[in-house]
């Protein structure tokens, strides 16, 4: 696909492109996904003006029923009743074919509070709304926290004429900034600016090509690259023999 976008695909031998993650991350969106939390068509049971609590509606995305709600502490962590249960549906549906992983599905569910005695607000119509909000709640940067966003391209030329092979490397490394105590993501810097621009050239008239189009084209990569830069969000390059 890139290959192809970028119209290096007869030459490239091998075309790679990869996301870094923390450990886990992707399985554990994908056991997400299959208990449903991903679905973004309205539920009945958040359509009722009693608003269900958090737990109540996990019960009904796992098919748990009359379970008691009461767990033990071991070592401050409350564990059995309810814990165990959630466990046993989620290997028993096959979201996890292994318990430690059933586990840390669970440890992930009470970290976001899907598990709680709380009542859902009335904004959330579905289950992705549900967990979105969740996400939103407990997974935001806090005041001493920062984020980096890390972008490395790396392309191994090979000539014809016997000439050594050649490393290029591009890197953008920017880190969330706060300025007059206000803080601004490096996620938001460098996805806000760039559409940003994209807008700008658009009322410039700078942009002669219609429709939903890639940055792939002169006219947009070169002067978004530069007001990039201007900007202070500037890609590293360099040569290696």
């Amino acid at each position: 696909m890139y290959g192809d976008l970028y119209g290096i695909s007869k030459e490239a031998s091998t075309v790679y492109r990869s996301t870094l993650r923390y450990e886990g991350f992707s399985e554990i969106m994908a056991i997400l996904a299959k208990i449903g939390f991903f679905d973004a068509e309205n539920h009945p049971l958040l359509q009722e003006t009693d608003r269900p609590t958090y737990r109540i509606f996990l019960n009904d995305l796992l098919d748990v029923n009359n379970v008691s709600t009461s767990n033990t502490k071991v070592n401050g962590e409350e564990t059995g009743g309810h814990d165990d249960e959630l466990i046993s549906r989620l290997m028993m549906l096959g979201h996890c074919k292994e318990k430690e992983l059933a586990v840390k599905i669970l440890k992930t569910i009470k970290f976001l509070g899907l598990h709680e005695e709380t009542q859902i607000p009335k904004d959330c119509s579905s289950a992705f709304t549900v967990i979105c909000q969740r996400m939103e709640q407990r997974m935001a940067y806090g005041h001493n926290e920062q984020d980096m966003v890390l972008l490395h391209h790396e392309v191994e030329v090979e000539y014809p004429d016997g000439r050594p092979t050649e490393k290029h490397q591009a890197t953008l490394l920017e880190f969330g900034k706060t300025e007059n105590g206000r803080p601004t993501t490096a996620m938001a810097l460098t996805v806000g600016v760039p559409a940003a621009i994209g807008a700008l050239l658009l009322l410039q008239n700078k942009v002669q090509r219609k429709g939903v189009i890639r940055p792939l084209e002169p006219e947009i990569y070169i002067p978004a690259l530069e007001i990039l830069e201007a900007s202070g969000i500037k890609l590293i390059e360099r040569v290696e023999t």
